[in-house]
C-alpha cells in the first residue's frame, strides 16, 4: 500500500521548526498519539458523572491531569490488517483517521468504490492508496448508492484501535464532543466570557464554537461563521446535539470580508480563527503534502487576520491557531500580523498543558508536537489589537 509523501520544500520548512528533529517529527506523524481525547459537555454532566458513564458502557476511559473538561482513551497497536477482501472503497482523509483507530464506516466518508455486495469485505483506502481498514459490508453496493447517510461497513480489522466513541450512550446524548487535546486547550485561552461579541470566523463542524458556549455558560454572544451552508448545517446539528445552541448567530458567509459585509468595525470583543491548513499536525498522516499549497493556504490565511484586525475593539483578543506544523502556516503569518497589521503578541501568565512556548522575533505561541508529550502537531498564538 501507498505512504503518503512530503514535498522536499514542506520538509526544508520544518527544519526551520525542529532542525535535527526534523526526520524523527515525520515518522512520528505517520502514527496516532496513544491518547484519544474527547471534550466533556459540562452544562449537562461533570466529568466523573461521564468516566462512570463509560464505566456502565465497558469503556475505561480517564480524566486528563491538567485540562478539567478532558477524558481519553487509550489508543492500542499497531496491528496486522488481515483482510481476504473481495475489492476496495475509497474515503476521505478525515474518515480514513477514524477508520485506523477502529471506528466504523459510514456513508459520508465514502468518495467511490468497487462494486460489492451486503457481507463483503473491501479494503478501505484513500485516494492515494493509503490502507485506512479492513470493512465488512452492511449494505449492498446499490443501496449505499441510494444512501445519504448511515452504516456502510464495520470495521473488521485496522492498525490501531480504540473505543467507538459515537456509538456511545454519552455522545448520543450529547455528553461529550470528540475533539483533540490542543483544539481543546484554544477555546480555554480564549477564555470567552458573558457579555462578549465573538467571532468564530472558521467555525465548523462546530467543536470550538460550542465550547466557547460552554465555557461561557451560554452568555456570551457568538457569531459563527464558515463558506458554505452545507458547513452551517454541519455545525448547527453539532450545537443542536450538544445542546449547545445558545446565543449563537450562525451564517455561511466569506469571513474575510465580515468588516465590510456587516457592521461589525471595532465592535468585537475577541476571535477565533482556526482557518483552513495543511492539517500536517493530524496524526495519523494519510495525504501527501504539495509545498505549493502550503504557500496558498498560508496567503489565504493572512486574510482572516487582516479582516480581525477590522473586527476587534482596541485592546481586543485574537486567537490564531492551526492543526499544523509548517513555519509558513505559523510564525510566519503570526510575524505577519505584528509588522504589517499592528497587532501585539501576548503571553499568558500560566503555562499552558503539554506545549512548548515558541519565540520567534516579537512572537510567543504555544506550539504542541508530536515529540512532545506524543501530541497532535497544533499552533497556538495569542494577539491583541
Amino acid at each position: 500500500m501507498a505512504v503518503p509523501q512530503l514535498d522536499e520544500r514542506i520538509i526544508r520548512d520544518l527544519s526551520r521548526v525542529y532542525g535535527s528533529l526534523t526526520e524523527r517529527i515525520i515518522k512520528r506523524l505517520y502514527t496516532p498519539p496513544r491518547r484519544l481525547y474527547v471534550r466533556v459537555n459540562t452544562l449537562r454532566a461533570t466529568r466523573n458523572e461521564i468516566l462512570e458513564l463509560f464505566k456502565r458502557e465497558g469503556i475505561v476511559a480517564y480524566p486528563d491531569e491538567y485540562v478539567e473538561d478532558a477524558v481519553y482513551f487509550e489508543v492500542k497497536g499497531p496491528f496486522n490488517v488481515e483482510c481476504p477482501a473481495s475489492g476496495r472503497i475509497i474515503v476521505d482523509s478525515r474518515t480514513a483517521v477514524s477508520l485506523m483507530l477502529g471506528a466504523d464506516l459510514y456513508r459520508p466518508g465514502v468518495l467511490q468504490s468497487d462494486y460489492f455486495r451486503k457481507g463483503d469485505l473491501l479494503l478501505a483506502i484513500t485516494r492515494e492508496g493509503a490502507l485506512a481498514a479492513c470493512v465488512k459490508t452492511a449494505v449492498s453496493y446499490s443501496d449505499m448508492l441510494n444512501m445519504t447517510r448511515g452504516l456502510v461497513g464495520i470495521n473488521v480489522s485496522s492498525p490501531y484501535k480504540a473505543p467507538k466513541i459515537t456509538e456511545t450512550y454519552v455522545y448520543a446524548r450529547g455528553l461529550i464532543y470528540s475533539q483533540s487535546l490542543p483544539s481543546i486547550i484554544t477555546s480555554h485561552i480564549l477564555n470567552p466570557r458573558a457579555g462578549e461579541l465573538i467571532v468564530d470566523m472558521n467555525a465548523a463542524p462546530g467543536g470550538k464554537t460550542s465550547h466557547i458556549v460552554q465555557l461561557s455558560r451560554g452568555r456570551a454572544r457568538v457569531l459563527a461563521i464558515d463558506r458554505s451552508i452545507s458547513k452551517i448545517l454541519e455545525l448547527r446539528s453539532t450545537l443542536s446535539r450538544l445542546q449547545l445552541d445558545v446565543n449563537v448567530m450562525a451564517i455561511p458567509w466569506d469571513s474575510r470580508y465580515l468588516h465590510l459585509d456587516l457592521n461589525l468595525h471595532g465592535k468585537v470583543s475577541k476571535v477565533l480563527i482556526d482557518p483552513p491548513c495543511s492539517n500536517l499536525g493530524v496524526r495519523p498522516l494519510v495525504e501527501s503534502k504539495k509545498w505549493s499549497v502550503v504557500v496558498n493556504l498560508s496567503e489565504y490565511q493572512k486574510q482572516f487576520l487582516k479582516a480581525a484586525k477590522e473586527l476587534l475593539k482596541p485592546g481586543g483578543l485574537l486567537v490564531y491557531s492551526t492543526c499544523t506544523i509548517t513555519f509558513k502556516e505559523n510564525e510566519e503569518n503570526i510575524v505577519y500580523a505584528i509588522e504589517e497589521l499592528g497587532f501585539s503578541s501576548s503571553e499568558l501568565e500560566v503555562n499552558v498543558p503539554y506545549a512548548e512556548r515558541v519565540c520567534y522575533k516579537d512572537m510567543v505561541a504555544y506550539r504542541y508536537s508530536p515529540l512532545l508529550n506524543d501530541m497532535p502537531g497544533y499552533f497556538i498564538a495569542i494577539l491583541v489589537k
